[in-house]
């Protein structure tokens, strides 16, 4: 954005586990991601929850729903502790719809999204569940751990429970990871998974 409108921004940190954004409130403010790692997932209309992106800096939140003025359309969830620039949308919509750097960076931003979209719908629907295991571990790990609901990461990547547990017990004889604790995991092989992972749920 332009310098004139720096004033505008305030700095927040977020901790770890809380929304950012909820599905079907109403914007009210948008991030730049400056530190941290978020997930963004939607709940269709039968409960089920679908992973859209796994995104890290510097990622801008909410610009969808900045341009078209509905309703939030994906939950966005702190996977770790973030730290964000926040512009508020009810005092400063009409400021920053006037600035033709941010507006340009919206447009990059939104088309980027689609992309990104289309490729992640693609992995979920295209890739066997090995696959799509292996990239989601290598998206949330943090230093080579995974801590992870993994009923709700079966639901994510698009497979049933008994799925996910098989091909996680597979990982763990082939020696790509290792149990610490009920839901916690360890990375081994880094290079086997990003083999299987090529294709990342990444922003």
């Amino acid at each position: 954005m332009s310098p004139d409108y720096y004033q505008y921004l305030d700095l927040k940190e977020i901790p770890k586990g809380e929304h950012l954004l909820l599905q079907g409130q109403q914007l009210t403010q948008v991030y730049i991601l400056l530190k941290g790692k978020v997930r963004t997932t939607h709940i269709t209309s039968n409960g089920s929850t679908h992973l859209y992106s796994i995104s890290s800096p510097l990622t801008l939140i909410g610009e969808v729903e900045f341009m078209s003025r509905q309703d939030v359309q994906n939950d966005v969830f702190a996977m770790t502790d973030c730290e964000c620039y926040v512009i508020d949308v009810i005092r400063y919509r009409d400021v920053f719809m006037k600035d033709l750097v941010f507006m340009t960076y919206i447009c990059t931003t939104i088309a980027n999204r689609i992309h990104v979209a289309t490729q992640n719908f693609s992995i979920s629907v295209n890739f066997p569940v090995e696959n799509r295991l292996a990239s989601y571990m290598l998206a949330v790990e943090q230093g080579d751990i995974v801590e992870e609901n993994f009923v709700e990461v079966a639901q994510m990547i698009g497979c049933s429970y008994r799925q996910l547990q098989r091909v996680i017990k597979h990982f763990i004889s082939l020696g790509y990871i290792e149990k610490v604790k009920r839901s916690v995991y360890h990375i081994l092989d880094r290079s086997a998974l990003e083999e299987l992972g090529e294709d990342l749920y990444f922003t």
